[in-house]
């Protein structure tokens, strides 16, 4: 969710496998072969998961990332550039996805690839739709667990960090999310985004630690093999900018009041906005005093992508329902804000 994407149209399955099929008898064993691939969503990049079989070997279970059709491979949509990434989180034992196999070369699947582990067990129920929160065992431990895991990856020394991708300091980043809910036509959210942006700007506490940001870090991206978190996924929109903006970007995704009607009455499923806070706060080091700041951030952030991915799914350009509870959500989201801002 956290950055926008073209409207394209995904390969069909039946042209990913022949890819993947020739693919893996090329470079696995002339006699590998691969299952039907399931297209398994995302915002960023295509993703699709697979087994490959190997002749006297186990099955594999791994995961396909492609850009977009048709998109320039940079940025969220550069596959490759995950690859450090994950190995420097495999290297500080942050639970992800393991790089296998990738390649900058298009001539398998028209673009770089890139080919991952695939985690066992399965996300927990969409936040945005009715089966939010299925499949958790203990809520409560599994938040806490990922809560930490967030702190793990905020240890990561900022010098140990691959020097591809995007890096945004506080300026950069509010600044960055100007461009995106410009592509809107309503003239009331733009106003109200440009006046958040005004306060964001004037508020801006003197030093924020940096490091890397997940930038979408929620339970739609946490992983679980029962109860245990076996990873967090969807790296393609980190970058290297302020750590506490995935505290406040977890912070809002769980805060009844920056919602509207269409999801507050069905949040009772997860532990509260603050007791995810205090967890981190029992492992981190880091100064929360200005911990509101972020969350007015976060919250802008949200509310910006929202403008953008609201209209487009309104015109027909991208159905999807979950847009229709996060333009909701707007106001609350600003309103929000704004009252972080000015207490």
């Amino acid at each position: 969710m956290a950055s926008p994407v073209p409207e394209t149209d995904n390969p069909p399955s039946d042209v990913l496998a022949g890819q993947l099929q020739a693919w893996a008898r090329a470079h696995i064993h002339e006699r590998a072969s691969v299952s039907v691939p399931v297209l398994l969503g995302g915002h960023s990049q295509i993703t699709a998961g697979f087994s490959l079989q190997i002749p006297g070997g186990p099955d594999e279970a791994l995961v396909l990332k492609l850009p977009p059709v048709g998109v320039a491979a940079r940025n969220n949509f550069d596959v490759l550039r995950q690859v450090p990434l994950l190995h420097l989180l495999a290297r500080h034992h942050i639970p992800a996805p393991q790089a296998r196999y990738w390649s900058g070369q298009t001539e398998w699947f028209g673009a770089p690839f890139l080919i991952m582990s695939r985690l066992a067990g399965a996300s927990p129920g969409d936040v945005f739709g009715a089966s939010a929160g299925a499949g958790l065992v203990d809520a409560a431990a599994q938040f806490r667990e990922a809560v930490h895991t967030l702190a793990r990856i905020h240890a990561i020394p900022a010098t140990d960090l691959p020097l591809t991708g995007p890096t945004r300091d506080a300026s950069q980043e509010i600044d960055h999310w100007v461009q995106v809910v410009g592509k809107s036509s309503d003239a009331g959210w733009i106003a109200l985004a440009m006046h958040v942006r005004e306060r964001l700007h004037a508020r801006c506490p003197g030093r924020l630690p940096e490091g890397l940001v997940h930038g979408d870090y929620y339970s739609n991206n946490w992983v679980f093999d029962g109860a245990r978190l076996s990873g967090v996924v969807d790296w393609e929109g980190s970058t290297r900018g302020p750590l506490l903006l995935d505290l406040g970007w977890l912070a809002a995704m769980y805060e009844p009041a920056s919602w509207g009607p269409l999801r507050r009455d069905r949040m009772d499923w997860h532990p509260a906005a603050e007791q995810m806070i205090a967890w981190y706060a029992e492992v981190s080091p880091l100064d929360l005093s200005a911990l509101d700041w972020y969350r007015a951030l976060a919250a802008y952030r949200l509310a910006c992508i929202t403008a953008y991915y609201f209209e487009r799914h309104r015109s027909g350009k991208r159905r999807n329902p979950a847009w229709e509870v996060l333009g909701d959500a707007y106001p609350h989201l600003m309103g929000g804000a704004l009252q972080r801002l000015t207490a």
